[in-house]
């Protein structure tokens, strides 16, 4: 951010205020337009997966070269398909309503480190800001289902909402983990330590249960199989987001791709040393060097956990009302509390797991 501001003060002449604004005008342009790419990117992988785990020909032979096209033909499709409102919709609401889903989850990234230097906002209370933020995607899904005036979409809301309650319990404790082990909120921390000691995974067996259990819960925020009740299509049509069509539908598409990222961005991060490379010492690489190789590394971990969560969806069947709620508030919830306590303990005494 202060490269920015610096390089449009040399070009254009700009100070405080403005060049400020036109240093985030270009990182919120950036991240967007990197944000619309991947998506394309991770629905083509969404495919690919799909036809490989359950050998499907369509993904491997429609739209060109292993189906490349077939990414671009949606885009173009749902960006001149014709936008529907129902008649007894309340128009207002259903028009916000994906908006707000995906300014939730796209918010988060601004506080991600993705290399050193390149990051939009290094916020205190980095960990603490994207799953408030993030508090906000089920307001849009509960707006999207009672807007459209539809039972299915409205079921579809109600499993939202219970199922985001019951799974943000876990995913906050779980998080706690590796923040009493680092003793900050601030993402930036958590690569500077472990790069000077070693992955957070690593460093007793509660942080890896800490890492599963948010992995798990992730997956419930995410809506991703087989924690897909509110957009199943079995038993709700397409659950919140039924009256949906054109751009406002691919919003949804988008925030659920975009929030995919942002779970496993952070898994990255807090457990799997960030941009560091394991057993590397970066701190001693030229700046030119460690910026993109700090992306590169981060991205390919990130994607890895992508298409974890995407080999879950197309292997895994689809758990019951019940079984998700159980499984959150009986199994979950009290193994994170466990997992939180046990590393009291251990680091209070200095154990250590492995020889790193």
């Amino acid at each position: 951010m202060e490269a920015l501001i610096g390089l449009f003060g040399e070009l254009f002449g700009l100070e405080g205020t403005l060049a400020l604004s036109a240093a985030y005008a270009v990182c919120i342009g950036s991240i967007l337009g990197f944000v619309t790419v991947y998506s394309m990117f991770a629905i083509w992988m969404e495919r690919k997966v799909a036809a490989h785990i359950q050998v499907r020909m369509g993904p491997m032979v429609t739209g060109g070269w292993h189906g490349w096209a077939q990414s671009v033909a949606d885009a173009v499709k749902l960006l001149f398909k014709e936008d529907i409102i129902p008649t007894r919709a309340n128009a207002f609401m259903f028009w916000i309503a994906p908006a707000v889903v995906f300014c939730g989850v796209f918010a988060g990234l601004i506080v991600v480190p993705f290399a050193v230097g390149v990051q939009v906002v290094d916020l205190h209370l980095g960990v603490f800001f994207i799953i408030a933020i993030a508090s906000i995607e089920v307001i849009g899904v509960i707006i999207a289902g009672w807007a459209s005036n539809s039972k299915y979409s409205l079921f579809g809301a109600v499993r939202e909402a219970a199922q985001v309650v019951s799974y943000e319990i876990p995913t906050a404790t779980a998080l706690l983990v590796p923040i009493l082990v680092v003793g900050s909120f601030r993402l930036n921390d958590f690569n500077t330590w472990q790069a000077e000691h070693h992955w957070l995974i690593f460093h007793s067996p509660w942080l890896a249960m800490a890492a599963l259990i948010f992995f798990i819960s992730s997956l419930a925020g995410c809506k991703r199989a087989p924690f897909d009740l509110p957009e199943a299509e079995s038993e709700l049509v397409s659950g919140f987001h039924t009256e949906y069509s054109g751009m406002r539908f691919s919003f949804f598409f988008l925030e659920e791709y975009t929030s995919m990222f942002v779970a496993a961005l952070l898994t990255a991060t807090l457990w799997f040393g960030g941009f560091n490379l394991p057993f590397v010492d970066s701190s001693a690489w030229h700046p030119a060097l460690a910026m993109p190789i700090g992306i590169v590394v981060l991205l390919a971990k990130t994607f890895f956990f992508i298409f974890v969560q995407m080999w879950l969806r197309w292997t895994l069947p689809r758990l019951r009302v019940d079984q998700v709620m159980s499984m959150g508030y009986k199994y979950l919830v009290p193994w994170a509390f466990v997992a939180l306590i046990a590393t009291a303990v251990w680091d209070y005494y200095g154990w250590g797991w492995l020889p790193l």
